[in-house]
């Protein structure tokens, strides 16, 4: 078992709105989106209390992340980009538990 917690994110209709709304906007569709959604490997914690310090530490990361693999061009991006928006932009998810099935050290492309 690792010492992290493993945090999914989803697309919410704002999001797909905003990637509707770029000067070269795709035909997408939010299952399309969240096809193969991303996770994130944060801090692991004791109780489910701690998830909402968790995501207010760690959602600006995930939200640049999340608008990075869509758009690139930083100037198209939401100016205000706090946690409200996000949640509002995506579903979040905490799963506490992650184990390691694979016989092979972890590595770092960075």
């Amino acid at each position: 078992m690792l010492n992290r917690c493993v945090v999914t994110v989803r697309a919410r209709e704002p999001f797909l709105l905003w990637l509707h709304s770029l000067p070269d906007p795709t035909d997408i569709t939010l299952d399309q989106v969240n096809q193969d959604s991303t996770v994130y490997l944060l801090p692991d914690y004791e109780d489910d209390d701690e998830q909402p310090r968790l995501l207010a530490q760690y959602y600006d990361l995930v939200f640049e992340d999340q608008l990075a693999g869509w758009w690139t061009d930083q100037r198209d991006w939401p100016e205000k980009r706090d946690l409200l928006l996000f949640t509002r932009w995506f579903d979040v998810g905490f799963h506490s538990v992650v184990i390691d099935l694979v016989d092979e050290p972890l590595w770092d492309e960075e």
